[in-house]
């Protein structure tokens, strides 16, 4: 049986990430327990998870000049995630996060730094969707978005993460199937994820979405109108909560291709994120 083809676009950065054993005070001066840097990005992440998976997987999204680009480069192909498609410009910096790891509950501060212009239309443009069974994209770069979504005559089945509040976003809610909605999205809109479903809803009726609530586990409305209401999986133990949404996402994605249940799809990508907090990085043990 062939690999499912799946093609993300969206954001590949650098994540240097200090573990401490609390998080620090005001002021206060602190050494860290461990630092390391790993491939970050939420796109990058949800293609990690995607090829851990088992799933053919090719990442688009800028890439600087510089020496940290060929180390995410080589990492993502180490990974067998393809490259082939994402351009290189000079003049710029890789885009980096700092983020403190709390040893006390897994928590993470992000610290983000970019100048790296976004994908242009074009670029875009280039691509064969014929070629892919699942578009994924990440909620940024908004009229380049609409202006590609629009333009696409061949469709395969589409999702979006919508992380932040961005102007217009709710532009590109009739052209996908799948949306994934951050509770970060639903403070800073000061609405609650019913009244989320709703409105998505009245927008494009036969859109799938799902508003992921952090350790209130998550609320969903399928493609006929159904709300779906889970709690999160317990875990014993929370080490990394970094690219967990991420890796819900791609989770939903893997099941969603394997069988039509999106009730079954949910149980299963809730169940691959408490595998994955409860290690470091992206993995399912160690």
């Amino acid at each position: 049986m062939q690999k499912p083809r799946i093609i993300l676009l969206g954001n590949c950065v650098l994540d240097q990430v200090w573990r401490l054993d609390h998080f620090p005070a005001q002021d206060e001066e602190m050494r860290a327990c461990d630092q390391f840097r790993v491939l970050g990005g939420n796109a990058c992440n949800s293609a990690q998870m995607l090829a851990l998976l088992g799933n053919d997987v090719e990442l688009i999204s800028s890439f600087a000049q510089d020496e940290t680009a060929g180390w995410l480069l080589q990492q993502l192909e180490d990974l067998g995630i393809v490259t082939t498609n994402c351009r290189q410009l000079h003049g710029f910096k890789t885009p980096e996060s700092t983020i403190w790891l709390n040893s006390e509950n897994g928590s993470r501060t992000i610290v983000h730094y970019r100048d790296l212009p976004e994908l242009e239309l074009q670029q875009l443009k280039q691509i064969r969707l014929d070629a892919y069974d699942w578009l994924h994209v990440e909620g940024r770069n908004i009229d380049t978005l609409k202006l590609f979504l629009e333009s696409l005559d061949t469709r395969p089945r589409i999702s979006l993460e919508i992380e932040k509040d961005r102007p217009g976003i709710e532009q590109l809610l009739p052209f996908v199937n799948l949306v994934i909605v951050s509770s970060a999205y639903l403070h800073s809109r000061h609405i609650s994820a019913h009244q989320c479903l709703q409105h998505f809803q009245q927008i494009n009726p036969a859109l799938s979405v799902v508003c992921t609530l952090g350790e209130r586990g998550l609320l969903a409305m399928d493609a006929v109108g159904h709300r779906i209401q889970k709690s999160a999986v317990p875990v014993q133990r929370v080490v990394d909560t970094i690219a967990a949404g991420d890796c819900f996402i791609a989770a939903l994605i893997h099941q969603m291709l394997q069988q039509p249940d999106f009730l079954a799809a949910l149980d299963f990508a809730a169940t691959i994120v408490a595998k994955k907090i409860q290690f470091r990085g992206i993995r399912l043990s160690d």
